[in-house]
């Protein structure tokens, strides 16, 4: 056992190893590409920290690898959230989680490298319970955006990686807590031990396969061309659908329709539905069919906030109307848009058109 745990667990601290110095040298400038330093740095301090006896790293970097790994699950959540969310930030949400996890998780996990005794029962209570919340959240972000993602890389991307990542995640903690329960030991044995990493080990591996690539042209010592971004546009082909998507928008109104799906549009505009995601997505430069529907939303709606005749229409009113499901969805998406508030932007609006 000893022998298999350590041809599973050591390559794979060396994969999170080359993933994080790549992600630092490639990546480094995106927000993704700084959560995977930060994810692969505690996956590893993890795998290192939980080995068997004999493998475990010296103190006092044992000690100081185990608090690194305090707060993996948080990071792998990030991770997740920033695959599949378009102009993903970490912001106040993500954070708090962070502390949610973090303020039972550090003190109790302090404790016990001190004492080898739990602080206290209610403190690994409330981190379970933060770890299911994450995962149940990250199986939700995969299922939840799946139908409207028009890119189909992550399309395909997002079932099977995100849940095989929450599954792993969530088998683990279902050892740990299983076994604690059952006998009363929190050390784990080494069939235990050896199961956690071997279920790790083909995330990892996935994900090593995902994100590495080898340039070819460097076997030649080429210097790889770069590829050129090209503006979105509508293929020839796509024209007649193309003009019936506009109609169904622009004089139909179809977006006004709350919970709008793109099957529901292209059953109306008679169109096949992978055509019509490869429309919005390649040809009109969509990533989302959410971001598609508020685009003509959000038009509506501050056209509607300058006119002067409907300055006493209610802002719910003018949003629900204009096919939004609920006023913080419509405040969220406007203030992403525009930079203002609704109140803000009609009050402007309002203000130039009386001075001209």
């Amino acid at each position: 056992m000893l022998l298999l745990d350590t041809l599973v667990r050591f390559p794979s601290v060396t994969l999170l190893v080359v993933i994080a110095i790549l992600s630092y040298r490639d990546a480094r400038h995106l927000v993704q590409g700084r959560i995977v330093i930060v994810l692969c740095v505690t996956l590893g301090s993890m795998l290192l920290t939980t080995a068997p006896d004999p493998l475990l790293p010296p103190s006092p970097a044992f000690e100081v690898l185990r608090l690194i790994d305090t707060a993996n699950l948080v990071f792998l959540w990030w991770f997740t959230l920033s695959l599949f969310e378009d102009g993903f930030k970490l912001r106040r949400l993500h954070w708090i989680g962070l502390l949610i996890y973090a303020v039972p998780a550090v003190p109790g996990r302090i404790n016990y490298l001190i004492s080898g005794e739990p602080l206290w029962i209610g403190l690994d209570i409330i981190v379970r319970l933060a770890s299911l919340a994450m995962i149940l959240h990250m199986i939700w972000t995969a299922v939840s955006g799946w139908r409207d993602d028009l890119i189909e890389a992550r399309r395909r991307t997002r079932l099977l990686y995100t849940l095989i990542l929450a599954l792993v995640a969530a088998l683990i903690i279902a050892t740990e807590v299983g076994y604690t329960l059952l006998t009363g030991d929190r050390s784990a044995p080494a069939w235990l031990s050896f199961s956690r990493v071997s279920l790790a080990f083909p995330a990892i591996a996935f994900g090593a396969f995902w994100f590495l690539r080898l340039q070819a042209e460097s076997l030649l010592f080429e210097e790889t061309q770069p590829v050129e971004k090209t503006a979105p546009s509508v293929d020839a082909r796509d024209q007649h659908m193309h003009t019936s998507l506009l109609r169904a928008m622009e004089e139909e109104r179809l977006y006004r329709e709350q919970g709008l799906s793109i099957g529901a549009l292209a059953t109306q505009i008679n169109v096949p539905e992978h055509q019509l995601r490869a429309l919005i997505n390649q040809g009109l430069g969509y990533r989302n069919f959410a971001a598609f529907l508020n685009s003509y939303r959000l038009e509506e709606a501050k056209t509607a906030l300058a006119d002067s005749a409907m300055a006493r229409t209610p802002i719910l009113t003018i949003a629900m109307d204009a096919g939004f499901a609920s006023l913080a969805t419509f405040n969220r998406a406007f203030k992403t848009e525009t930079g203002q508030t609704p109140s803000a932007f009609r009050a402007a609006a309002l203000g130039e058109a009386s001075q001209n």
